[in-house]
């Protein structure tokens, strides 16, 4: 048979179904030669390829499509997504009816429109499968059926054809579905089918739509001569290695029509390229993103980098090309981008990245890699993510008094021009260091640069004319060792150069300090001296027994001479103020705010003015009460230079106009955390005080919320945390309340940095190595049966009581959040005082608690072992019950609580430490601070309080500086009461102050929520 008869026949003539091998095949031993004879014919046909075009519409057309295994397209209909204000809904089915009669149709919708058709009586419409799926080609929305939001990308494909040689033959086999003779039983169902459905469906069996991944689909539409050929591939053709050179003319003509992976080196070799190829499809939020192959460059076959078939061949302009793939290279592409995105499945190389900032980090990690990998938008608008260097961008600061007015501008590669207020209002809202500019247009800062931005959007207030730092924010900043620095003004300048200068300078210890400072103590009274000289104000916040005090006095010393200082401290403490001045810092005159004042009468004159509007009594308390004022006033005109004044928290409330008049040089809050709550007449006292120089000792900076340190920091240095509302909003609701654990990591270490130059906490374990260990035991006592009766039973009772409280509330509407919290802290109060002893809430029933018994028995087992211990109760009722099994049993104790005078509160501790008494029974409010103890060596805490800070400087009275003996504390803690619930509680609270105060994570403070599961059964 001629090669023109044989091409005739695979152009012209169906294959028979029933013939074993084609008819016009030779003898065995030479059919292949006829088969290639049949294939060099194909050379005269060809194929078209009809593209769509991309448009948009507000409400999205939709065009769903259905395929079975093998490729044969069974359903497409159009469905729409409708745009509303939370944008686009849920796709839904679309008449073609209602479809035709749009006039605003973009061109690749009515491409497909174009194939509807009427049925035989013009009453319904249906669409022509086969005459519209070219259309579907780079069409923008085109989706499969069971996913109709995610979409396809739809390209037009050759058939793939694997041609490889094996042993001393080269066989061929389809890659794709395509179907022969072989799978043509259905055909003889068409035949009762009309005229014009028969063609349709003859049609659309050669059309296949082969789905490659999620993202990416090919549509193949088979002609005669490539079911010719997939006839002669489906017999087992093969080919003798011997006759390659005969092959290669088929080779040609096979690679016009087919896809052709051959390991036969077959016309022109080439270089492999083994720069790969990123189709990158925007999903939702998110990216899909397939990483191919691409041996021929810019043509040719795509496939999985690094794997597959080495040897490939294809046709480019008429000419056949071969080469052998560089897999080391592709492989060493793909890795290089592993590296750069380490969320990526390392053993796929196609990924769906729902996450946004993964999807953005993977364009932008894509444009850095572009000599390995070519990034490609298949359809839709392309994002545009755009690096930033740190360089461009500049802050400029002008001194506006205390404040610095910002000016400053991020200069783009584009040319366009971010003024700060924009970038910094991006920075607050971005999540990520991706910041939208447009749609489809991103800005990629580095990690440093998006730090620096968010903490400067942190300090930075908003004004009506730009944004402002205060003086010791910017200081801050500088601090912080950013390298966006500040260009300022010469006064800026100036105050910067001051602090540099200071944090260089080195301080003496000063001559008339009567103690000598430990390493640590020295570093802290250095570091008070820096932040004095520069004029800002410091929390002094070591952990309790660690010689706060010695260290301020250092530091009084140094500023003597510069004039007067005021010391505000709780009134339980001021007399051991008196006393450490005098013992430490004898050079200083230390004197006692209203000590020694007598009455003064005023002139009768006076007297008669107001008992005209006034009884006797009245008149003559009013005036004593104004002449003790007066004399206050005159004590503190006359204060000077190394004079010091020491004044209690209730008189600073009292007096604040007097106290907040003159211009302190040093101002000193001891135990700061008295203005915890910044709301209170104290606190507001204390942040009016006026001074050169501001310091707030603390143990405890943080005890329950971070709100606390604000008011603290307020007082050292006003306007560095802002007000209270914008601290709340960048800090306080990110870390206390926030789910993001990222966010909330980014907030406290942005918090800590902001506080670093201006807090200082050591704590005991850091600084103290010779300091005795401390062992802390969760002693639990067992409650008799009628004891766990009666707490099981005030339980369920409190429960209901609250739960019926809190209904009621509800009912009434509005917020009633502080009156649920009030019965519930009631309810846990009472819950709490019968863990202690029935007694406590039952005196009736004459029930002696298991508590006071272990109690007797641990103090005797104490004093017989020559211990000596600190007990402490919040209940000083419950004291009195301890008192009575003391005084049973012969120990001997001493006794403080908060109605003890101040005198006598001294004369029972210099008693205690002189060796009188084996314990010292102490309310835990009264004993917190300002006591030094450390002839005992246990501790007894016999009720957990809410706050573990309260008990931490409880047990410190013991364990501190002095201490000689290891340390032992004991919580008694009673079994199956709420204290077992109290004890697990307090970790929450040590987590929130250590994770500010020492650099780790936080968790949130206790809410109303959290205490009314308190009260449920376990």
């Amino acid at each position: 048979m001629t090669r023109r008869a044989t091409a005739s026949l695979l152009n012209e003539a169906p294959l028979p179904a029933e013939a074993s091998l084609p008819f016009f095949v030779g003898e065995p031993q030479d059919s292949w030669r006829d088969a290639l004879a049949a294939i060099l014919a194909l050379d005269e046909d060809g194929n078209a390829t009809t593209k769509g075009k991309e448009g948009a519409l507000a409400d999205r057309l939709i065009w769903v499509v259905s395929a079975g295994p093998d490729g044969r397209i069974t359903h497409l209909e159009p469905m729409e997504q409708k745009a509303g204000v939370r944008g686009l809904g849920k796709p839904k089915p679309l008449s073609l009816a209602v479809l035709l009669k749009r006039k605003d149709l973009a061109t690749h919708d009515a491409a497909l429109l174009r194939s509807v058709e009427r049925d035989d009586y013009g009453s319904r419409m249906t669409l022509d499968i086969a005459a519209a799926a070219s259309a579907l080609v780079r069409h923008p929305h085109v989706a499969w059926e069971r996913d109709p939001t995610q979409f396809i990308d739809v390209v037009e494909s050759l058939p793939a054809l694997e041609i490889m040689t094996q042993g001393d033959h080269i066989t061929f086999r389809l890659l794709d579905p395509v179907r022969t003779a072989q799978h043509k039983e259905d055909e003889a169902s068409d035949d009762f089918l009309p005229q014009k459905w028969r063609l349709q469906r003859q049609r659309l069996r050669n059309i296949m739509l082969l789905a490659d991944d999620k993202t990416h689909a090919r549509l193949v539409r088979l002609s005669p001569a490539q079911l010719r050929v997939a006839e002669l591939v489906s017999q087992g053709w093969k080919v003798p290695v011997a006759a390659r050179a005969e092959l290669d003319a088929a080779l040609r003509v096979l690679a016009a029509h087919f896809a052709v992976a051959s390991d036969a080196e077959a016309g022109h070799e080439v270089t492999p390229s083994s720069v790969l190829r990123a189709e990158l499809t925007p999903h939702g939020s998110g990216l899909t993103v397939n990483v191919l192959a691409a041996p021929f460059g810019d043509f040719g076959p795509r496939m999985a980098p690094g794997i597959g078939r080495e040897r490939v061949t294809t046709v480019h302009q008429g000419i056949t090309l071969s080469t052998k793939r560089d897999f080391s290279g592709e492989r060493a592409a793909l890795a290089g981008l592993l590296d750069a995105l380490d969320f990526l499945d390392d053993v796929a190389h196609d990924w769906l990245l729902d996450d946004p900032q993964q999807a953005l980090m993977a364009v932008e990690k894509l444009s850095q890699l572009s000599a390995s990998i070519v990034t490609e938008w298949p359809k839709g608008k392309p994002m545009k993510v755009r690096g930033v260097p740190d360089a461009s961008v500049t802050l400029k600061a002008s001194s506006k008094g205390d404040w610095l007015e910002l000016e400053g501008e991020l200069r783009l590669d584009g040319g366009e021009v971010l003024k700060l207020k924009q970038l910094l209002d991006l920075a607050r809202t971005s999540r990520s260091r991706y910041i939208a500019l447009g749609e489809g247009d991103f800005l990629a800062l580095s990690d440093a640069l998006r730090q620096q931005l968010a903490d400067l959007a942190a300090l930075a207030q908003t004004t009506k004319t730009g944004q402002r730092l205060s003086g010791v924010a910017a200081l801050a900043w500088e601090a912080s060792g950013h390298s966006l620095a500040l260009e300022g003004d010469t006064a800026w300048r100036q105050r910067s150069q001051a602090w540099a200068a200071a944090q260089e300078q080195i301080f003496e210890v000063p001559a008339g300090l009567a103690a000598e400072l430990r390493d640590y103590q020295l570093e802290g009274y250095r570091w008070l001296m820096r932040l004095a000289s520069s004029g800002f104000g410091a929390v002094l916040a070591d952990d309790m027994g660690l010689g706060k005090t010695v260290q301020t006095l250092s530091m009084l010393l140094q500023r003597a001479d510069g004039g007067p200082a005021l010391v505000v401290a709780p009134t339980s403490v001021c007399g051991n103020w008196m006393l450490e001045v005098a013992r430490f810092a004898p050079g200083l005159q230390v004197s006692l705010y209203g000590d020694g004042i007598a009455n003064e009468v005023e002139p009768e004159d006076e007297v008669s003015e107001l008992a005209e509007t006034t009884s006797a009594d009245a008149a003559a308390e009013t005036l004593t009460d104004n002449a003790r004022r007066a004399a206050r006033r005159r004590q503190v005109r006359a204060l000077g230079p190394r004079d010091v004044l020491v004044c209690s928290y209730a008189l600073l409330q009292i007096d604040g106009d007097i106290l907040c008049a003159p211009q302190w040089h040093t101002a000193v809050l001891d135990e700061a955390q008295a203005i915890k709550n910044p709301t209170t007449r104290r606190a507001k006292a204390a942040l009016a005080v006026r001074a050169d120089f501001r310091l707030a000792l603390t143990g405890t900076p943080i005890e329950n919320r971070l709100g606390e340190l604000w008011s603290i920091m307020g007082f050292c240095n006003p306007g560095l945390l802002g007000s209270a509302e914008q601290f709340n909003l960048r800090f306080g609701n990110l870390i206390e309340r926030g789910d993001d654990v990222q966010v909330k990591a980014q907030a406290s270490r942005r918090l800590r940095r902001l506080l670093q130059p201006f807090l200082l906490r050591r704590t005991k374990s850091e600084v103290l190595t010779d300091l005795p260990p401390r062992t802390e035991i969760v002693h639990e006592v067992v409650p008799g049966a009628k004891e766990r009766a009666l707490l099981e039973a005030l339980r369920q009772q409190a429960e209901e009581s609250v739960a019926r409280a809190v209904s009621t509330n509800a009912n009434a509407g509005g917020s009633r959040e502080g009156q649920n919290q009030f019965h519930v802290l009631a309810a846990l109060t009472k819950l709490r005082r019968a863990a202690c002893d029935p007694r406590l809430v039952a005196p009736e029933l004459g029930l002696v608690g298991a508590k006071v018994q272990e109690f007797e028995r641990l103090a005797l087992e104490l004093v017989a072992g020559r211990h000596k211990a600190l007990v402490f109760s919040q209940f000083t009722d419950f004291l009195a019950l301890l008192r009575e099994r003391l005084d049973m049993a012969g120990l001997s104790y001493q006794y403080l609580d908060g109605s003890t005078p101040m005198a006598e509160r001294n004369k029972r501790v210099a008693a205690f430490q002189a060796g009188e008494g084996d314990l010292f029974l102490i309310s835990l409010k009264a004993g917190g601070f300002g006591l030094n103890l450390t002839m005992a060596d246990y501790v007894i805490i016999t009720d957990p309080w809410w706050n573990p800070a309260a008990e931490e400087q409880a047990s410190a009275r013991a364990h501190r500086i002095g201490q000689q003996r290891p340390v032992t504390v004991y919580r008694l803690v009673t079994q199956g009461s709420i204290e077992e619930k109290i004890v697990r509680l307090h970790r929450s609270k040590r987590d929130l102050a250590e994770g500010i105060l020492s650099g780790q994570d936080t968790a949130a403070p206790i809410n109303a929520n959290q205490l009314m599961e308190l009260l449920k059964e376990d």
